[in-house]
């Protein structure tokens, strides 16, 4: 009894964490991750032909990588340059709530992400704009979901509904994108 009271406790307060963003979040993302893909770089700076490709197995570091390359092809699509700017920097990034399920489980490894702080003209076409930066990643695979929120509370906890019963890392907090304009409000 007391460990089932212990891991209520350690998911509630992963969720009350993450209910003072459920106000700036407009978009939910289920992106899953392919278990080995075949990885291609160029082989020199200076010569635009040549590559070297190899094969590498999803790690939890490759999922790190992945969620990096997937935020900065994010933001790169919905900011441009402008996210670069010393004097924009502050507020040119979207914010992103991550949890990672099925590293601990037998289920396909995929993510749920919670989107907000999109521009008004790039919220329309947001579902085509996420699955361009996902697919822009190695280990981006087919199946991507992308929905409007209508229940932010909701998503947000279904996201950390493994938190402390199947796996302690579910919420992603290192891969948490979290502009700075958003966080001065909080």
């Amino acid at each position: 009894m007391q460990n089932t009271q212990h891991l209520m406790k350690l998911q509630t307060a992963y969720r009350t964490m993450v209910y003072a963003y459920a106000p700036h979040l407009t978009t939910a993302a289920t992106l899953t991750l392919k278990q080995h893909a075949r990885i291609r770089v160029r082989r020199f700076e200076n010569v635009d032909d040549q590559y070297f490709e190899f094969g590498q197995k999803l790690t939890d570091d490759m999922i790190g990588s992945t969620m990096r390359r997937f935020t900065a092809r994010l933001t790169h699509f919905l900011y441009g340059n402008q996210a670069k700017h010393a004097n924009k920097k502050h507020w040119a990034r979207p914010l992103m709530i991550v949890s990672i399920e099925g590293r601990k489980t037998n289920k396909l490894p995929h993510l749920h992400v919670a989107i907000g702080n999109v521009p008004a003209d790039k919220q329309d076409g947001i579902d085509r704009l996420i699955k361009q930066a996902w697919h822009d990643c190695d280990f981006g695979n087919e199946q991507v979901c992308v929905k409007p929120l209508t229940s932010t509370y909701g998503w947000l906890d279904y996201m950390t509904k493994e938190m402390g019963y199947t796996d302690d890392d579910v919420l992603s907090v290192e891969h948490t994108s979290i502009p700075e304009i958003i966080q001065r409000c909080i």
